[in-house]
């Protein structure tokens, strides 16, 4: 630690729709761990076995929060709007249940990763978010004023907002990071896990899928992917985003549940063809290793469509829909992937100078 830092009891905790909140922490915890700082790790499984698995040393509390589920079809907009009140209820109730976690483990600093019901008035409170100002669909425009006020709402709560983005008019989130008036905003980077590690293993395959999201979508997705590629000459690996799953094989397809940080990398970089959702986190793996790849956005998820759509146009990612995977042959889904241009300016993560 500096002479400017302050000793620290930190709480940190991510959302639990996919395993992106979690494994982008995993800068964030390292950079605080490095410093000397206390960090306690919060969540509830799969995410907060990624956390728990990196950082072995660290205490952690279960702490669970609202559990989505996507429909199956791609009018997701009805099953959310029936979870509203579930969703309110969670947050809530995490926030009581931070509040008695601060005083067993005399917490003096909260970091969420998109969990709104973790903040206190007693101590400083920190929410990352990419989605200041969510999408709504083109379709759906008019909840527009709407979600912005209870953006809003919920993030001003927070002493401060971390955007992991760079300061650009070509930032990675684009128009989902909107300014928010009287809200403590710092970009802080691209925060990757692959960043921590080198590229040391000879991991390859033809095609790599890289899954992970809420259900049941992740398993839709997993099941039609596996049905396309099983009797294809592709040779095939499929990161089903399932911690503590098995290995199994399905003719050219091998199933991994997880994978860690070196072999992910090596995947990412030396692997020929790259499928994935375009959910935030992988998004930033892949500029961390200067790879596109073809995007499929979780039906009914206007952000993943936005930042789909985004990616193709500023850096050469495709995407199709779901839906079309039935009907296009895979030859036509495999063209040439290339190499990511650099961003302009550092993707390097900053913390505030004052942690």
């Amino acid at each position: 630690m500096t002479a400017t830092n302050t000793y620290r009891r930190i709480l940190v905790s991510p959302l639990n729709w996919g395993l992106g909140h979690a494994t982008r922490l995993i800068p964030v915890v390292d950079a605080l761990v490095k410093k000397g700082h206390y960090v306690l790790l919060a969540g509830q499984s799969p995410s907060l076995d990624v956390l728990r698995q990196t950082f072995p040393a660290l205490e952690w509390v279960e702490l669970n929060g609202f559990n989505v589920q996507l429909a199956t079809s791609r009018h997701q907009w009805l099953s959310l709007m029936k979870q509203i009140p579930s969703f309110f209820s969670s947050i809530r109730l995490e926030h009581k249940l931070t509040q008695s976690i601060i005083k067993q483990y005399n917490i003096d600093l909260i970091i969420s990763d998109n969990r709104y019901g973790l903040w206190s008035n007693e101590v400083h409170s920190v929410i990352i978010t990419h989605q200041t100002t969510p999408s709504t669909g083109k379709h759906f425009s008019f909840f527009k004023p709407l979600s912005n006020a209870l953006s809003r709402y919920w993030l001003r709560k927070f002493n401060e907002c971390w955007v992991p983005d760079i300061e650009s008019p070509t930032k990675l989130s684009g128009t989902l990071s909107g300014t928010i008036t009287q809200l403590n905003t710092h970009h802080i980077g691209l925060p990757s896990r692959l960043s921590l590690v080198d590229c040391t293993t000879d991991d390859t395959c033809e095609v790599l899928i890289i899954l992970s999201g809420p259900e049941p979508q992740r398993s839709i997705l997993e099941r039609t992917l596996i049905r396309r590629f099983k009797n294809s000459h592709f040779q095939t690996i499929l990161l089903s985003g399932t911690p503590g799953g098995v290995i199994r094989k399905e003719g050219s397809v091998q199933i991994l549940p997880h994978c860690h940080a070196r072999q992910l990398k090596s995947l990412i970089i030396n692997s020929r063809y790259i499928i994935c959702r375009s959910g935030y986190s992988t998004l930033i793996d892949l500029i961390h290793c200067h790879r596109t790849a073809l995007l499929i956005p979780t039906p009914g998820q206007y952000e993943q469509e936005y930042l789909a759509v985004r990616a193709s146009d500023l850096w050469g990612f495709s995407y199709i829909n779901q839906q079309q995977l039935e009907e296009v042959a895979l030859e036509r889904l495999l063209h040439e992937q290339i190499t990511l241009l650099p961003f302009n300016g550092s993707t390097d993560m900053k913390l505030p100078m004052w942690l």
